[in-house]
């Protein structure tokens, strides 16, 4: 499985700041102004990122700035959140459900899917895992507990993670606080979504009347219920009893599990508008957004574990058949990713360019796909995973006249690679001649790579 488009990103982030000690994206915005095209500028991280990127860089220092070296620690980061999970199910219940929601967490599509292209979620799980074990032990010490300061410290890294400003947790605790007092069913839940869907694209500086607020809405319900209802087996029932403890874990998920369906919906209005694009065409290439419910398996799952005789994660209730219907589902998901996804045409091409390329030499890069701008990082991490090349890497979409451009000798001047996505078949002048890339024969028969041939300097 690729590294995710996500994680060139911040890799490319880390290595530019080891090169020369300033963390900058060095081929311009990802979500640049124009829709068509990019330019070539340093884009600063601002530590928005920084306990993230500090655990890549311990990383690449101790070892290498590799895709290689990155997956080996996803790896570990994946293991380690099964660990956590196991670990922390068995002191507060007993061996039998700890391995029983192991196994669930194990087979989990966003989670290994996480864990193959190192994404976040699996070390966010680790921290929620964390935070909730720590809230159930201070609930259970009657005097005031140090187990609260975990809680805090979790949520403070985790926000570092998504790169959102640190003071964010006080809101976030203040609504979590609200949320234990309130009796919620699934129209205060479908409020609270609206809500935080609204509050984040005004922030956003999009209309409060833009007419995919509904559907952008509705998706993100439908993403809940297949990423959690569905894929967390909660479709099944528990009647036993509740107590204080898992209902103020029940509520504080239930108020996660809104702000969350709000904020997917959020994204994907905002990008629709951001790059100009259909919001099922943003909904299709952004549709494992859903994942980020993953952090919700163990809440909710111990808010169940945590009631009176709770029988916890078992099929020997009468939803047997649903339970292993569900459970064949997930397992036959992951065998059609692991089995259809591998090595990405952008890394062959990367690796490709890094033994060709020389720095007084740019790149373009064609395509109409709404992540090019990371697609083009990715081919940037292959290409130079030590950020000390001085290529400059371009996007156009096949529409924006790149042609036009690249005879007028201006931005596009020192362009002496072309790499057209795998879904274009752009005209293209016979002075440039196709190559050949290791790889090519393992991807799409659509990726083109192009290099100048023609007598002479391009523009001299």
């Amino acid at each position: 499985m690729p590294l995710g488009l996500d994680a060139h990103v911040h890799a490319s982030y880390v290595s530019d700041g080891m090169d020369d000690g300033e963390a900058h994206l060095e081929w311009g915005e990802l979500r640049p102004d124009s829709p068509d095209s990019s330019i070539p500028k340093e884009v600063p991280a601002d530590d928005k990122w920084f306990a993230w990127h500090s655990i890549i860089e311990i990383w690449f220092t101790v070892f290498s700035t590799s895709v290689a070296s990155l997956h080996i620690l996803s790896l570990i980061g994946g293991l380690g959140c099964l660990a956590t999970i196991f670990l922390v199910t068995r002191d507060l219940f007993d061996s039998e459900q700890a391995l029983r929601l192991t196994a669930l967490a194990s087979i989990y599509p966003p989670l290994i899917r996480a864990t193959g292209r190192f994404y976040q979620e699996g070390i966010i799980l680790i921290l929620i895992t964390l935070a909730v074990y720590s809230i159930v032990r201070a609930i259970r010490d009657s005097k005031f507990s140090y187990w609260w300061a975990i809680p805090v410290l979790c949520g403070v890294l985790i926000l570092s993670f998504k790169g959102m400003p640190l003071w964010y947790i006080l809101p976030a605790f203040a609504v979590l606080l609200v949320s234990c007092r309130l009796e919620m069913n699934q129209i205060h839940i479908a409020f609270i979504a609206l809500f935080v869907q609204l509050v984040i694209l005004y922030r956003n500086e999009v209309s409060l009347s833009h007419p995919d607020i509904v559907p952008a809405l509705l998706s993100s319900f439908i993403g809940y219920f297949l990423f959690v209802i569905c894929g967390m087996l909660i479709i099944s029932k528990d009647d036993t009893p509740s107590n204080s403890e898992s209902d103020l874990i029940l509520r504080g998920s239930k108020m996660v599990a809104a702000c969350l369906i709000g904020w997917v919906a959020a994204l994907w209005v905002t990008e629709a508008v951001a790059l100009e694009k259909g919001f099922f065409d943003i909904v299709y290439s952004f549709r494992n957004n859903p994942r980020y419910f993953s952090l919700l398996l163990i809440p909710l799952w111990f808010s169940r574990l945590l009631k009176t005789d709770s029988v916890g994660l078992s099929s020997e209730s009468g939803e047997n058949k649903i339970v292993v219907g569900l459970v064949s589902a997930l397992l036959v998901i992951n065998i059609l990713v692991l089995s259809t996804t591998g090595t990405t045409g952008s890394e062959y091409v990367g690796s490709h360019l890094g033994d060709e390329i020389t720095d007084d030499e740019d790149l373009l890069f064609v395509s109409d796909s709404p992540l090019a701008m990371h697609r083009l990082y990715s081919i940037k991490f292959s290409m130079d995973p030590d950020s000390d090349g001085e290529s400059i890497g371009h996007w156009r979409s096949n529409d924006s006249g790149w042609q036009l451009e690249l005879l007028e000798c201006n931005q596009l001047s020192n362009v002496t690679w072309i790499f057209v996505f795998h879904d274009l078949t752009p005209s293209i002048s016979s002075e440039w001649e196709e190559v050949d890339f290791e790889g090519s024969d393992k991807v799409s028969e659509g990726y083109q790579l192009y290099k100048w041939g023609g007598e002479g300097e391009r523009c001299a």
